[in-house]
């Protein structure tokens, strides 16, 4: 059946590739925002979206018709060449008893070269032309690419439940390695292309090479082709100084050409040297041939998406094959393993993920909460009743109280900043009481709390990231008896000039515990602040003992009704 679908909608296999190409770029800036403003996830993919719009309108203003020059100067600086390869002459090179008809060797490359030429697009923007006329397909691309942006927690979620227990760190492993190699290998060339384009363009103009610009826009456009590209942008530069002469040095032919050859030999290197290894890493690890059988199957198959696609591809599989044949050889899949730190011992996983490190936020999670304002709310507004009755009103302050915190810790934070402390003293009252928070004094902790904790340390590191200050942090640790001992970092007010749903807090304490992120669990009673936690890959779970509702929290990994159920899962 699903062979089926593909053969009756293979039409759609293109775009749905696509889209998600796009949505693993977008995710970036997406996280970006998210692990440092707290934002809906929703309210971040429109912004996105919208300023990505506006860049399309204002390009083409902007670059289109620059591009678009560089590509005709280049088609026509082509087809001249390939003109003057036809006619070269009868001269013949003499090597002392080695002689070269250099009239045949042109005509023969000016029918490779021709037939070369013959398969790229008459117009850089054909392809994009083609695809915005379908403007269906463009919908879908859109549409599709929109929520996978959105839910895309919720999907790997899904995924991964579906995979029996003892697979899913195998999964979690593989599909961190392969999206190491995507991630390496799409933004890596792109910036590649860019700065060997900028770096021809440069290098030509100084040695007065005609068309500088169209031979720097044909050298980073074949960046996308490893191995087989830069040679051939270099063959090309390199013919057509051959039949040309320098702007300002005097050279022209064999020696301008011979100038030439040397500028791309040294970009070459320098790509090689430092390009690659920084902006691509060492991830992708194919041997040459292989790479240059993949474009050209991927040409043969899948047309221009195939060849931008080889290598990461052949790269995913080169990885799965790895793992089918280690673990047939019953050998260890992954070559460097994650092992715990000494005194931690791994009991469960999460989403996935073997769990090393605990980090808490303290209101609602550990402590109780203040809810005295929704009890308020409920009972003086009578003149409501006809509209929304007393518990409506409260499940509507509740909302309300979410969708404050990070605006009021945004707040805190540049108060803070601006050295406001004594005006931030006399508010704080008022923003505890919309967070929910008890005051300093009344700082109680949720039953059972302390025994789950004295259950969970010496299984698990610990950390406390909260907006309080350090000193009540540290008094109502010393009142429940939980000092030091128990959490190898607490991360405050004090501590940080952002704060949560800000990621600058959990990143800080993932770095006091000298653990990965992905190998930490961040709990809280709101969304709002497991949005900065799932934005920098942490796992998530959710507790109903404080303001968040089942709704609020959906996209954590857990809810759990207390903290206490932790010990269940860990």
């Amino acid at each position: 059946m699903a062979i089926g679908l593909l053969v009756v909608f293979r039409v759609m296999i293109a775009p749905t590739i696509v889209t998600f190409l796009l949505a693993f770029i977008l995710s970036y800036p997406v996280n970006w925002i998210q692990s440092r403003t707290g934002w809906p996830r929703s309210a971040i993919v429109a912004l996105i979206y919208i300023t990505l719009i506006l860049l399309l309108a204002l390009t083409p203003a902007l670059f289109f018709s620059r591009i678009l020059a560089l590509w005709e100067s280049l088609q026509g600086t082509l087809e001249q060449l390939v003109t003057n390869l036809q006619n070269p002459g009868s001269g013949i090179l003499q090597f002392g008893n080695l002689t070269l008809p250099v009239g045949d060797l042109m005509q023969d490359a000016a029918g490779l070269l021709g037939n070369l030429l013959a398969v790229l697009p008459t117009n850089p923007f054909s392809v994009v032309r083609e695809v915005t006329s379908r403007i269906l397909t463009l919908i879908y691309i859109l549409v599709l690419n929109f929520w996978i942006l959105k839910d895309i927690y919720k999907l790997q979620r899904f995924v991964m439940e579906q995979i029996p227990t003892e697979y899913q760190e195998d999964v979690r492993r593989l599909a961190q390695q392969l999206g190491t190699v995507w991630s390496a290998f799409l933004r890596g060339q792109l910036v590649l292309a860019f700065v060997v384009g900028i770096l021809t363009w440069f290098a030509l103009s100084v040695v007065g090479m005609p068309n500088a610009g169209g031979l720097a826009l044909l050298a980073g456009t074949m960046e996308f082709l490893p191995t087989v590209g830069p040679g051939f942008s270099g063959t090309i530069g390199v013919l057509v100084a051959f039949f040309s002469q320098s702007t300002w040095l005097g050279l022209e032919g064999f020696s301008f050409a011979v100038v030439v050859l040397i500028i791309y030999a040294i970009i070459a290197q320098y790509e090689t040297i430092v390009l690659i290894p920084r902006l691509v890493g060492g991830r992708v690890q194919l041997h040459p041939a292989i790479t240059f059988i993949g474009i050209i199957s991927g040409a043969l198959v899948f047309g221009l998406l195939g060849v931008l696609l080889a290598t990461p591809v052949l790269a995913s599989v080169r990885i799965l094959l790895s793992y089918v044949y280690r673990k047939l050889q019953d050998l260890e899949p992954f070559e460097e393993v994650t092992t715990a730190q000494s005194g931690v011992r791994i009991r469960g996983l999460i989403a996935g993920r073997k769990i090393e490190g605990i980090i808490f936020d303290l209101d609602g999670t550990l402590t109780e909460l203040d809810l005295g304002l929704l009890d308020k709310v409920s009972e003086k507004y009578h003149w409501a009743d006809r509209i929304i009755g007393p518990e409506g009103r409260k499940i509507a302050m509740r909302q309300l109280m979410i969708l404050l915190e990070g605006p009021v810790n945004f707040l805190i934070s540049q108060l803070i900043r601006i050295q406001l402390v004594s005006d931030l003293e006399r508010v704080m009252p008022y923003f505890n009481r919309i967070r929910g928070y008890a005051s300093a004094e009344r700082l109680n902790a949720l039953p059972h709390v302390t025994d789950i904790l004295q259950e969970l340390k010496p299984r698990y590191q610990m950390a406390i990231v909260s907006t309080r200050s350090r000193a009540t942090v540290e008094n109502f640790l010393s009142k429940y008896d939980l000092g030091r001992e128990f959490f190898e970092s607490i991360v405050t007010r004090d501590d940080v000039r952002n704060l949560m749903p800000h990621g600058e807090g959990l990143l800080q304490a993932a770095k006091q515990l000298d653990l990965e992120p992905d190998a930490l669990l961040v709990v809280s009673d709101t969304d709002v602040n497991l949005r900065s936690g799932r934005a920098v890959q942490m796992a998530t779970a959710g507790i109903l003992s404080g303001l968040g509702s089942r709704r609020n929290l959906e996209e954590a990994d857990i809810i759990l009704e207390q903290s206490v159920e932790l010990y269940e899962w860990l």
